[in-house]
């Protein structure tokens, strides 16, 4: 109920509407992954956002890493040597013994174009500092799933949760931040104790939207699936209930050109130097919406009874003789002896009486 109110009143100022690029763990295309240097090498491009996944070491510091344990798939050891995944268990070590770990150096065998150069995982802290001036904002993945919990690579999910919004928020405003994952009770949960935060619902398997809402319990403000499971009849319904969807990974101009012909609301790319060869035409295109919906801001919004489209923000405006109130139209009731002024909003009263209150009284 908490998060309903929450969202009636600050649905608009929370989320931009402009067109959301987000440079995927920094730009890991480019350069190695969720490091300041690859955050700062997205910022080369228009990017608006700056993605990035988050875990919790032993001494309790928040670490920016997409697993919570050295991937052998980037990372060498201190002495420069190879090991294996899940061996090397980030919440079993302290901050300075992850700092000393190599996870850039390695050839990456899907990301041919990335700079091989030595780097390390970071503090979120630090790469907030040193990013937070460049004004964009910031997507946090909390990397949070029931077997990591079960098996010692994580806190208990709550106070993960806990320990990474008490610092994002001494850190960034409100309007600043978002918070991901694909752990749905991590979701749940801030939704329970942090209505305030914008909070994007991370999926990777079949998905309907009714399903969706029912198996978080609440509305999330941004769903980001997989851009291959998404359909343009997907984005429209999620839209009719004033979901964004931020598709992720699209690393092709082919698959951003027909991310953005559905009308999604944003991208997430591991090559943000793409975005250049995005026509601007892409987004100029007229949205196309069924009977009693308007084209608005490229969503299709819902024009409730008694209104009509409006190129004004909700979209509509109430007809003659009605105002709004939230997404309605009620009726206004026309005190005896009064008119209507020209607006159809407010009212006057006719010659030989004069207004008292909310009545007309003879003069």
């Amino acid at each position: 109920m908490l998060r309903s109110l929450v969202l009636c009143l600050s649905f608009f100022p929370l989320i931009s509407t402009a067109f959301d690029w987000q440079g995927h763990r920094g730009a890991r295309g480019l350069y190695p992954e969720n490091t300041i240097n690859a955050m700062k090498e997205a910022l080369k491009y228009p990017v608006n956002t700056l993605e990035l996944d988050v875990v919790i070491s032993k001494d309790n510091q928040i670490v920016v890493s997409h697993e919570p344990w050295m991937s052998e798939e980037i990372c060498l050891s201190p002495k420069g040597e190879a090991i294996k995944n899940r061996q090397v268990n980030l919440y079993k070590m302290s901050y300075a013994d992850i700092a000393k770990y190599d996870c850039g150096s390695k050839s990456h065998p899907r990301f041919p174009r990335q700079k091989m150069i030595k780097e390390s995982k970071p503090l979120l802290k630090d790469l907030i500092k040193d990013l937070v001036s460049s004004g964009k904002n910031f997507n946090i993945e909390i990397k949070s799933t029931i077997e990591d919990e079960k098996d010692g690579f994580q806190p208990e999910y709550k106070k993960f949760t806990d320990e990474v919004i008490s610092l994002v928020k001494k850190l960034l405003p409100l309007n600043r931040f978002s918070i991901q994952s694909f752990d749905w009770r991590v979701l749940k949960y801030l939704n329970e104790k942090y209505p305030d935060v914008t909070l994007v619902a991370l999926r990777e398997s079949a998905f309907t939207l009714d399903g969706v809402i029912t198996e978080l319990g609440f509305s999330p403000d941004i769903f980001s699936p997989d851009y291959e499971l998404i359909t343009a009849a997907d984005v429209a319904s999620f839209h009719e209930k004033k979901i964004k969807v931020i598709p992720w990974t699209v690393n092709t101009t082919e698959a951003m050109n027909k991310m953005i012909a559905m009308h999604v609301d944003g991208i997430i790319t591991d090559y943000p130097d793409l975005i250049k060869d995005v026509p601007a035409s892409s987004f100029t295109n007229p949205v196309t919406c069924k009977k009693g919906y308007n084209s608005f801001e490229r969503n299709c919004v819902k024009i409730p009874r008694h209104a009509l489209a409006s190129e004004q923000n909700p979209g509509w405006v109430c007809k003659y003789g009605y105002s709004q109130k939230r997404d309605s139209c009620i009726k206004i009731k026309l005190p005896r002896h009064a008119v209507f002024a020209e607006d159809g909003k407010t009212w006057v009263c006719k010659d030989g009486y004069e207004r008292y209150r909310y009545k007309c009284k003879k003069k």
